[in-house]
């Protein structure tokens, strides 16, 4: 197998990364074997003054180390010889005699651009597949092919730190504003502008001027007590942005700091003995096996059908809640013209509002220009009756989360929209089925429950009843995918799956709150798991209306065991709704919030006396039992859809791996033990463990092959 092929023009060589038979280049350990024998080959070549490093791949220069080596490790020595093997080859290409280039066509990340840092020019392309960064940091890791010693020399500390800690990907014009890329050039010239750069450059008719850092910066990073109030802040911003979860960027800084000042080698070392801490751990296995659940479902064939409409133009959305807004906008950002309609101009107004808000904070932030947002703000257009729906590809209800309600719209939309139309509706946890048998075209009906806020939950859950057509669920999958969502497909049962798993989580709390648990009590034993949201907060947040309603519907449909906790009723009917109506399980005045003592007036303390671990695995047992019963009921196809949905969908900690990924840590004897003894101790119904449980308990069955 041979990665790599090189072309001679005159005095200008091009080496092309070329991975046989993928179609993306990754730094393998044998594709760095063979660099380096390249690489030796033009250090004894004098003929050749110049030197392009391209690829072979559309859209992808390279996409990182090999995750797969990454993933096999499993002592911290190896961890630190792995990244010295990429170092030494690096050395080399940093050492060549030739002027050398990193041609940027694509996605460099990673291991990627780290190649391109040892070369003495970057070159890239505009096009929005030019993706450019030091990501490790999602993967639990951190650069250890010397980006942590070259992007600091390269674009200063300062700058350097906001790339690595967070693991930013940037794209090309960002990329070149903040120094990590030299020029872009026209794409489909890319290479022969490469040529032309580099030969000036080798001729002195062309100097690259690095950019000169800021007052500011050069102040901090100019001497130690800079530096140090310089790393101070960063650490700062990242204990306040993980809670101290994740131990990655931590490493990476302390690394980078210690680098400061140091040798060559010994920086490369500090920087391999920090790959080493972190390239073995439990975290980073996690957040790899994180990475391939996302890999996975971005492509995951739901069907084997394929979509007789592959691209939506044009669709319509019923319901012009907040929901129903920012639908439209997501619909709007993807180029789809979109219709919505409400009763009343009132309701329209509120809808447009969030789209525009959403889009204001765009504007703000420089993600998007005025003429942009304008341009998008005009495909959507708001409407009191069905006027522009005849011609929808799809129609979105989201309206109120009323059963009649909502049957009443499919009605209409059936007599309505075209015979070959998509009717979805983004039900939360109602019957799709009951729905669809409103309508001549029950194959045609789907759920398509996004989460909320819309523009930045990236889950959408698709839900199929028995009727729904092959067809129907390609369109939807293909659909979701255009929106640019991860999509999880379900059976049509109450809650379906993330809210199935996720209310007796927010109910079990409020119990929790009734035995004389504090609001802010519960929601930090919550956080120190991981979880980014407490349940008084993420109840507060979601509407304690919206929760109990949902809630109801699940009691009846589940029984005992979903029994609806009586303070969430007293709440509701108190009118104490949360944030919405200023005051819930905390009240809120401007953005600051404080614990509401009038909500623990509502009930009286339990005797009982609990600490946090018990807590803590009332809160999430009861979500991994419920999870088992969807999988033993085949709502679900496998444990991977479960914490794709839990991770995309209610936020539950990467890091962790997933809700049942977490379980099998655990192991399932374990947790059947703590549910039984619940069960005899505080109820009898909401704990009773699972029958796949209970038989994973007894034969230490996974839900992951071991």
């Amino acid at each position: 197998m041979s990665y790599f092929k090189q072309t001679i023009d005159g005095e200008v060589g091009t080496l092309e990364f070329d991975t046989p038979d993928s179609s993306v280049n990754i730094l393998s350990g044998a594709a760095l074997t063979e660099l380096e024998q390249q690489l030796d080959e033009f250090a004894a070549r004098s003929d050749i003054k110049v030197l392009l490093i391209t690829s072979g791949k559309k859209s992808i220069f390279i996409a990182g180390a090999d995750i797969k080596e990454i993933d096999s490790i499993t002592e911290p020595q190896e961890a630190s010889e792995k990244c010295d093997r990429g170092k030494q080859v690096f050395d080399k290409l940093e050492k060549l005699p030739q002027t050398t280039v990193a041609v940027i066509n694509g996605a460099c990340l990673g291991g990627g651009y780290e190649l391109s840092l040892a070369c003495d020019y970057r070159v890239a392309g505009f096009a929005g597949c030019v993706k450019i960064g030091l990501p490790e940091i999602r993967l639990g890791i951190l650069p250890g092919f010397g980006g942590c010693v070259r992007l600091p020399e390269l674009i200063g500390i300062g700058n350097a730190l906001s790339v690595i800690l967070p693991g930013k990907v940037l794209d090309a014009n960002r990329a070149l504003k903040l120094g990590m890329v030299d020029r872009l050039f026209y794409d489909p010239i890319l290479v022969d502008q490469a040529k032309t750069f580099a030969r000036a450059i080798l001729s002195k008719k062309e100097t690259v001027h690095r950019r000169r850092k800021p007052f500011i910066a050069r102040l901090l990073e100019g001497n130690p007590v800079g530096r140090s109030i310089l790393f101070s802040q960063a650490r700062k911003n990242v204990l306040k942005s993980t809670a101290g979860h994740y131990p990655a960027p931590l490493v990476a800084l302390e690394t980078i700091e210690s680098i400061v000042g140091t040798s060559r080698e010994e920086a490369f070392r500090l920087e391999s003995e920090g790959f080493g801490k972190l390239g073995a751990s439990e975290i980073s296995k996690n957040l790899i096996h994180v990475f391939y659940l996302n890999e996975r479902y971005k492509k995951k064939k739901w069907t084997d059908a394929t979509p007789t409409l592959t691209h939506v133009k044009k669709a319509g959305v019923v319901g012009a809640g907040v929901m129903g807004g920012g639908i439209a906008q997501l619909l709007a950002k993807n180029n789809i013209v979109c219709r919505i309609k409400d009763l009343n101009n009132q309701a329209l107004a509120l809808a447009m509002k969030t789209a525009r808000d959403v889009y204001t904070y765009l504007l703000k932030t420089r993600r998007m220009k005025k003429g942009q947002v304008d341009a998008q703000m005009s495909l959507i257009s708001p409407t009191t009756t069905y006027d522009g729906f005849q011609n929808a590809d799809v129609v979105i209800e989201a309206v109120v989360e009323r059963m009649g309600i909502k049957k009443q719209v499919f009605k209409e939309l059936d007599e309505v929209v075209q015979p070959s139309a998509c009717l979805f509706t983004n039900t939360s946890s109602l019957s799709v089925t009951e729905m669809a048998q409103c309508t001549n075209r029950p194959d045609r009906v789907c759920g398509f429950h996004f989460f909320n806020p819309v523009h930045r939950m990236p889950l959408l859950e698709i839900i199929t009843t028995e009727k729904t057509s092959e067809d129907t669920l390609a369109t939807a999958v293909a659909f979701a995918r255009q929106l640019g969502k991860v999509v999880i497909v379900v059976k049509d049962k109450e809650g379906f799956i993330v809210n199935r798993i996720l209310l007796p989580y927010l109910n079990e709390a409020a119990y929790l709150f009734q035995e004389g648990i504090d609001t802010k009590r519960l929601d930090d034993v919550v956080r120190q798991f991981g979880i980014p949201m407490g349940p008084m907060e993420l109840a507060d947040e979601v509407g304690i209306d919206v929760g109990y309603h949902v809630a109801q519907i699940l009691e009846c449909a589940y029984g005992e065991r979903m029994h609806v906790a009586e303070i969430l009723k007293a709440v509701y009917e108190a009118g104490t709704l949360g944030k919405k109506s200023g005051e819930g399980f905390y009240i809120y005045t401007g953005r600051q919030k404080k614990v509401s003592n009038n909500v623990r007036k509502m009930c009286k303390k339990t005797a009982f006396t609990l600490n946090d671990d018990i807590t803590l695995k009332r809160l999430i047992y009861v979500m991994i039992n419920e999870a088992s019963r969807c999988l033993e009921e085949g709502v679900v196809d496998s444990a991977s859809t479960i914490d794709v949905g839990m991770i995309y969908g209610t936020g539950f900690p990467p890091f962790r791996g997933g809700l049942l990924r977490y379980a099998d840590s655990v192991g399932a004897k374990h947790i059947v033990a703590n549910l039984k003894e619940f069960q005899a101790r505080f109820d009898q119904h909401r704990f009773e463990p699972s029958q796949l449980l209970l038989s994973m308990a007894n034969t230490n069955g996974t839900f992951y092959p071991s």
